[in-house]
């Protein structure tokens, strides 16, 4: 399982550093046009909320590597966690780059002496923070159940876990709620790699 507990620990730095990075875009959701075109008529916001978007990409595809590579020590649940899994990925890269197309825009126009982007810098945006508060967050709470419903996947505590972080995952409409996905996929993979690690012998 330590693939599994690889895959993981990158979904949960890419999901981490990609939600922190676009934590000021996405927390304008349903302000005013005029506070979106302030927002990025500064050059470092743009900056930041491109990164954010292309790990937020990764983090997508990061999330079906980590399914796959969990589901294999599994068969009765092996359809429902890829799925979910998949349909999680989907959300935050559609997402990612809904954020992403505004700030790039505005900013390649700059380095090419094109015309900005004109009116309309607030649908995007708001249409990515839909895209990945319920686009991905819902199937993301039914990845959670599936995984801590798998029988002898995980630990009972672990497993008890996930039902509250799905719960919040449901209304997820702020970064820290979604946070407790990276937490909990955290707590998963260094429990797969301690289980998955031999204990060498004479250890008490």
């Amino acid at each position: 399982m330590k693939g599994a507990a690889r895959a993981g620990g990158v979904f949960v730095v890419l999901f981490t550093c990609g939600l922190v990075g676009l934590g000021d875009l996405l927390g304008s959701f349903a302000d005013s046009d005029r506070t979106f075109v302030d927002h990025f008529a500064d050059g470092g916001n743009r900056a930041k909320e491109i990164a954010g978007s292309y790990l937020l990409v990764l983090a997508g595809a990061s999330l079906v590597w980590f399914a796959n590579a969990l589901a294999a020590s599994t068969d009765d649940r092996r359809t429902p966690i890829i799925v979910t899994a998949s349909l999680a990925a989907g959300g935050m890269i559609v997402a990612g780059l809904a954020l992403m197309t505004v700030p790039l825009s505005i900013s390649f126009a700059d380095l090419t002496d094109d015309t900005p982007f004109g009116a309309g810098q607030a649908v995007l945006p708001q249409f990515g923070s839909v895209a990945l508060t319920v686009g991905a967050m819902l199937p993301a709470a039914a990845f959670v159940i599936v995984v801590a419903r798998t029988p002898s996947l995980l630990p009972r505590w672990l497993s008890l876990a996930g039902y509250p972080v799905a719960a919040l995952l449901l209304v997820a409409l702020a970064v820290a709620p979604m946070l407790l996905l990276s937490i909990w996929i955290a707590a998963v993979s260094v429990t797969l790699w301690r289980h998955a690690t031999p204990i060498p012998l004479g250890h008490p």
